[in-house]
């Protein structure tokens, strides 16, 4: 599989032909028949990517005005194409095709919010039209996500949550502290597993969570987090705290109490102890604690969701390698092996050798999957004993050292 790429935003230059631009709006059309003004082509919102496109159709057995709407929804689906296309590679396009067919390209239409018709014209029996459009990208991402497409690509990791609530710093042990906390926990994975997350249960989470792990994490222990999460069976730990106060202020001449909640969170990759995404930020709302704390979780899920899509967007996978029998000869021979062997591979990083155990992380642009098929084709000389989401074990044959 190729790399998955995140385009932030796609500046396309445009020759206008004589006839000028024409813009169009979703739904808005031309009910007066007048030509609008081609600048009032709407520019790319947050979330949007302006595209260029061009759609064909044949013109024989039909009138013209049919062939340039038929040639026009072309160009609409192709632009909307080229936003899938900044997600996922062309090889997941295919597999998928059914699935991104009656889920993506049968709306085409609702993820354009305006386009502007560039060009128009007849070359024998083909109509083509060229459109500049604004593509909502973001829906896209969004709905790619729902079907599973980009989860899929990553081998559906699990996702497990401890964000402790608290209402100071001082000690988030307490057991009313804890009570609260699920609360918190549980609107952040009710977004995820919304999302299509596999998640992982909370009530197993606390099982074997020990006290002095629990105190490590909320400092920040990325390695901690990644143990625990690994014993747990997840490959994304999501850890932090929810700091909940209240006060009393003066809104429209009456006191009022409002409810803030200060939300540091960290996601981080169990397999490799990597930071994927940090979020803090601070929500206030009168009135209600519940609502407050709802939209506290809600905001810091949507950010979290979107770092880690981005990052496995951009492409960059990290498989790691835990290999037993090992010598320093023989892992650099695989290390060798693997650069020339496993496709999409851009580097291969020896992390640790203690004893005859050896540690390498894979980063490449393809699957940890599909690092794993390639792995078993290489005549280094080991044996692939167990395989986790990116986690390969393998043992090196008897060698001389």
């Amino acid at each position: 599989m190729r790399p998955m790429r995140l385009v932030a935003s796609v500046i396309l230059l445009c020759v206008f032909a004589s006839c000028g631009g024409r813009t169009v709006t979703r739904g808005g059309g031309y009910p007066d028949g007048s030509r609008p003004d081609p600048d009032r082509y709407a520019v790319p919102a947050a979330g949007e990517t302006e595209i260029l496109a061009e759609g064909v159709s044949a013109v024989s057995g039909t009138s013209l005005d049919i062939a340039r709407d038929h040639a026009l929804d072309d160009a609409i689906r192709n632009a909307v194409e080229q936003g899938v296309g900044a997600y996922i590679d062309s090889e997941t396009r295919v597999s998928n095709f059914q699935l991104i067919s009656d889920d993506i390209y049968s709306r085409s239409h609702g993820y354009v919010s305006s386009y502007s018709i560039i060009s128009e014209s007849l070359e024998g029996d083909l109509y083509r039209v060229s459109i500049r459009a604004c593509v909502k990208t973001g829906e896209i991402e969004d709905d790619l996500t729902a079907i599973g497409i980009l989860l899929a690509g990553q081998g559906r990791p699990r996702i497990m949550a401890l964000i402790i609530e608290i209402s100071s710093p001082s000690d988030p042990e307490e057991e009313s502290v804890l009570m609260d906390a699920a609360l918190f926990e549980t609107a952040v994975l009710d977004h995820f597993r919304q999302k299509g997350f596999p998640v992982v249960d909370a009530a197993a989470v606390r099982e074997i969570l020990e006290d002095d792990q629990l105190r490590l994490i909320l400092q920040g222990d990325d390695e901690t987090a990644a143990l625990l999460g690994l014993e747990a069976g997840a490959e994304i730990i999501v850890s932090g705290t929810a700091l909940h106060n209240m006060e009393s202020r003066l809104i429209a001449g009456s006191p009022r109490d409002v409810h803030r909640y200060s939300v540091s969170t960290r996601a981080v990759n169990t397999r490799t102890g990597s930071l994927m995404a940090g979020s803090a930020l601070t929500i206030e709302l009168p009135f209600s604690e519940s609502l407050a704390r709802s939209r506290a979780a809600d905001s810091t899920a949507r950010y979290l969701e979107s770092a880690i899509l981005e990052g496995w967007v951009r492409g960059e996978n990290t498989t790691v390698i835990v290999a037993s029998n090992a010598d320093f000869k023989i892992v650099q021979d695989l290390r060798a092996d693997i650069l020339n062997g496993v496709r999409g591979v851009i580097d291969v990083v020896s992390r640790d050798l203690t004893g005859s155990r050896a540690t390498m992380e894979v980063v490449s642009e393809t699957s940890s999957a599909e690092v794993l098929d390639d792995l078993a084709s290489l005549d280094t000389g080991f044996t692939i004993t167990g395989f986790s989401g990116n986690r390969v074990e393998i043992r090196f044959d008897d060698h001389d050292p």
